[in-house]
């Protein structure tokens, strides 16, 4: 294939790719509403599900969380296990009220 070929080829591609492009856009913008626009883009919140949590699901959740603590214990990375502390009083009290 020569180059002049390869250039043929490629305007081809692009003129294709650009036109289909630009009647996608025509359509959508044709035919949304700023109704459509506003759901299609609209955060709906999502609901939590209040789900008991078993005592072996935070057991399991602080064994985690502990071994998370030592390991960045001994690289000494003191902010993350302030953090991770944290989330270790929250399970705990959340053992508790079990």
């Amino acid at each position: 294939m020569t180059k002049k070929e390869m250039n043929e080829l490629a305007d081809m591609i692009v003129d294709k790719l650009l036109t289909t492009y630009i009647r996608e856009q025509a359509t959508w913008y044709t035919s949304s509403t700023m109704d459509d626009i506003y759901h299609q883009f609209k955060q709906t919140p999502k609901r939590k599900t209040k789900k008991k949590i078993t005592e072996s699901e935070l057991l399991g959740e602080l064994a985690k969380l502990l071994t998370k603590l030592d390991y960045h214990k001994d690289k000494e990375e003191y902010e993350i296990c302030a953090e991770i502390k944290k989330e270790i009083d929250k399970v705990n009290d959340k053992l508790s009220k079990l």
